[in-house]
């Protein structure tokens, strides 16, 4: 099957040009090729002009906003894009970062891709912010099959880092991450979207044997997408070294304690 277009997603961790080792940054994404690719924690406008000359094949939107960490999308200059910054997403902070909606045609089909960074932090506020910020966006589904002709019908992708770490409250009234990613697919399934597999279910790490699912894509069910090995989506960085290398730390520390997350569209 043709590929239609690739997507890909990466948090590199406070993303500067003074500290983060640019020339790896480039090196990752180049490997992937991505049509469309979200760089988030962009921290410095200056970084798209970096970012324009390793890849004169595409178009760079950089979202602003009171926070200090942004959303940098790229996309190749193929693919004709309405992009918006959607405030709503802030749910009212004005220090959480919006979505980054991008809209585009591929023949007579319309596809719609929502790049996300939730918030983080394990207490009862961070874990009520993602389920309202996450909210917005099945909202957004909603709306987008309506206006497709009916339930389901909307091509529909959410993409990022969406935190999900779970809850500490009280007692026994702790949420898992486990759990958290349960009810993100169930309120996926309400709105015939899923959560797609990936081929390593840790995408961030601390460097020293903590590891956790944050990053994510959910799509509309009728969306076709490449798979390998059962896996229709790749997670690549820091876990394609031997955690007790030089490498491994050495990524972490210079790159990202996140792997990056990409998938294929196919016809």
């Amino acid at each position: 099957m043709a590929k239609k277009f690739s997507l890909f997603s990466w948090n590199i961790k406070m993303f500067t040009l003074e500290k983060t080792d640019k020339a790896r940054v480039i090196q990752h994404i180049q490997k992937f090729n991505p049509d469309i690719f979200g760089l988030l924690e962009v921290v410095g406008s200056g970084i798209w002009e970096y970012l324009f000359e390793a890849f004169p094949n595409h178009n760079f939107f950089l979202t602003e906003g009171e926070e200090t960490q942004e959303i940098l999308i790229g996309v190749h200059k193929k693919l004709q894009v309405f992009l918006t910054q959607r405030d709503e997403f802030k749910t009212g902070r004005t220090s959480l970062r919006p979505g980054s909606l991008l809209s585009f045609k591929l023949g007579d089909e319309v596809y719609t891709v929502l790049y996300l960074h939730l918030k983080s932090l394990t207490d009862p506020e961070g874990f009520g912010l993602r389920d309202a910020m996450l909210q917005h966006a099945f909202n957004l589904k909603g709306a987008l099959d309506k206006a497709a002709g009916g339930s389901g019908k909307a091509n529909f992708i959410m993409i990022g880092d969406f935190n999900t770490m779970g809850m500490n409250y009280y007692r026994d009234n702790d949420v898992s991450a486990e759990v958290e990613i349960k009810r993100i697919s169930y309120s996926a399934s309400r709105r015939k979207m899923s959560i797609l597999p990936k081929n390593s279910s840790s995408t961030w790490t601390n460097g020293n044997g903590t590891y956790s699912n944050l990053d994510h894509v959910i799509a509309s069910r009728h969306i076709n997408f490449k798979t390998w090995e059962d896996a229709q989506v790749k997670v690549d960085g820091w876990n394609q070294f031997a955690p007790d290398s030089d490498e491994f730390k050495t990524f972490i520390d210079t790159v990202s304690d996140h792997c990056a997350i990409y998938c294929e569209v196919i016809s």
